[in-house]
């Protein structure tokens, strides 16, 4: 789906972006346990932005919780806020109605020379390191904050660098003592704000950026999706105000594929397919069981008089499939656009809220700039987290371009019937190989690896080290190898593919393996 930027999708806190140029030493810097974020993306990098700003406030504010978060929490979304004003791409329009022109009422940005770095904060990321108040000067604090950004490998090559020390400082300005709602962001400071135009005082700052530690690869939680049998998948299609409707196009597109696939449909064509149609089927096996794949495609058209049914319905699938899709016009500060009035509108407090459980899930995001929010208004939730949860999500403005390619990706089914484990490097790589995704810089990356297996989920951990003969007589030959420990032993042993030794069962080891003088797999060996 074309989701180009819309008043729904513009971004309200980001940071920068670019090409994979290499980093200097200057820029890797450690970070202290726990403090590394958890994103991965072949084409860009997770990026912390560490400053201070003055803050007023009053002893009787501060003394006071309540007011005392409410103020910091309104200077931070001022810094991200205009942080964003100054880093995100930009452009004029969008010619809606397909007349030819971009009309007075169809222009987004009114600063596009303005910065623009192709990149995006992380909203609901600042955290503050500690507030002290300023001796020389009344009712005024000083507020050391931190905040993620996703943005270019060479990120520090095209923000203008303010000094020669370590680390990397950047300029922003803002304007002066400015204070921002979380609830009630105003997008009209990103689409019109400029220091140059600026009608009141200016501050200006000098930020640090500092790279992030990279996640290693991991497998999404394909074993603990299957373990009741079923590996079921949905795909919500957003409202799209544009002309032609483009959420319903790639409806139907998605239905042609899903027959095509082999998926046996509730209906016999997309016009019959209604909300209460039930999913397309399918079946494999995994780890040598037999599973049910079922697939559940909605678009905003199956609720014209049942808005309140569509919402209910969108969050019931969120939170309890396997696998969730959005594809929908979105934003920094938004959530799920479901229809053209808002009545089915999905904001971060009903995401937050939703009736959730512990159970293993992956979030496709697939819209504009989805890493500012999409992740952490899940995670949100008091029973969601890294542990339980993978998210993919894109750093700047989609094209929607990629969806069907990742969902064959994560059902894919080899000659045998197996289902074939992706590993999520692999994903989000195919996702930002799209020529549209490459060209435009979309930048896909994925959260909440860290907690992942990097061994094959399918894998016969209780045959690792038993004599073989070929790979199926370890198990799925998609899981398992058998393999000579060495290359005089006359015999094979079973071993367990894996993408990295830390998960490794306990009396067995990490090792490449080779064919010839070339490598082609690696796997738990005993």
């Amino acid at each position: 789906m074309r989701h180009l930027p819309s008043l729904l999708s513009i971004p309200l806190l980001v940071a920068a972006a670019g090409c994979a140029d290499p980093v200097s030493s200057e820029d890797l810097i450690a970070v202290e346990d726990g403090k590394a974020d958890d994103f991965y993306s072949n084409v860009a990098a997770e990026w912390e932005v560490r400053g201070s700003v003055r803050v007023k406030m009053t002893d009787a504010e501060y003394a006071d919780a309540a007011a005392r978060k409410s103020i910091v929490e309104r200077r931070l979304t001022a810094v991200g806020l205009y942080l964003t004003a100054y880093v995100t791409d930009k452009f004029e329009g969008i010619d809606i109605n397909n007349d030819g022109a971009i009309g007075e009422d169809e222009i987004f940005f009114r600063n596009d020379g303005y910065g623009g770095f192709h990149a995006m904060v992380r909203t609901q990321s600042g955290e503050v390191t500690n507030l002290t108040k300023v001796a020389s000067l009344p009712d005024t604090y000083d507020l050391k904050f931190e905040l993620d950004v996703a943005g270019p490998k060479n990120m520090t090559s095209l923000l203008p660098r303010v000094g020669t020390t370590s680390p990397f400082k950047f300029e922003l300005k803002m304007p002066e003592g400015a204070m921002v709602d979380p609830t009630n962001v105003t997008r009209g400071a990103i689409r019109n704000w400029k220091p140059e135009t600026a009608t009141g005082p200016v501050e200006t700052h000098a930020f640090s950026l500092i790279r992030l530690p990279t996640p290693k690869n991991a497998y999404p939680q394909y074993a603990e999706f299957v373990k009741d049998g079923v590996y079921d998948l949905t795909m919500v299609f957003g409202h799209d105000y544009n002309t032609p409707r483009i959420d319903l196009i790639e409806a139907e597109d998605t239905f042609r594929h899903l027959v095509a696939r082999g998926f046996t449909p509730p209906v016999a064509s997309f016009a019959e397919l209604k909300a209460d149609s039930g999913p397309f089927l399918g079946g494999a096996t995994a780890g040598g069981k037999d599973i049910r794949i079922e697939v559940r495609l909605f678009h905003g058209d199956m609720f014209t008089s049942d808005r309140a049914g569509q919402k209910a319905l969108v969050l019931s699938e969120l939170t309890k499939r396997d696998v969730f899709f959005y594809n929908g016009h979105a934003g920094p500060y938004y959530g799920f656009y479901l229809d053209e009035a808002g009545a089915a509108e999905i904001g971060h407090d009903e995401v937050a809220n939703a009736s959730f459980t512990e159970k293993q899930q992956l979030v496709v995001a697939q819209g504009c700039q989805t890493y500012s929010q999409y992740a952490d208004m899940l995670y949100a939730s008091p029973v969601k987290s890294e542990d339980n949860l993978d998210v993919i999500t894109t750093v700047n403005y989609s094209y929607g371009v990629g969806t069907l390619e990742l969902f064959d990706a994560l059902t894919r089914v080899d000659a045998t019937g197996a289902h074939a484990a992706t590993d999520a490097y692999a994903l989000v790589e195919q996702l930002n190989a799209h020529w549209i995704n490459e060209e435009n810089e979309v930048f896909y990356g994925i959260m909440g690896i860290s907690q992942n297996p990097a061994i094959h989920p399918y894998a016969a951990l209780d045959k690792i080290g038993t004599t073989c003969t070929v790979d199926s007589d370890c198990g799925d030959p998609g899981a398992n190898l058998c393999l000579k420990k060495r290359v005089d032993s006359r015999t094979k042993v079973c071993a367990a593919r894996a993408l990295a030794g830390r998960s490794c069962p306990a009396g067995t080891y990490f090792k490449q393996v080779r064919q010839g003088d070339v490598i082609v797999a690696a796997g738990c060996v005993k």
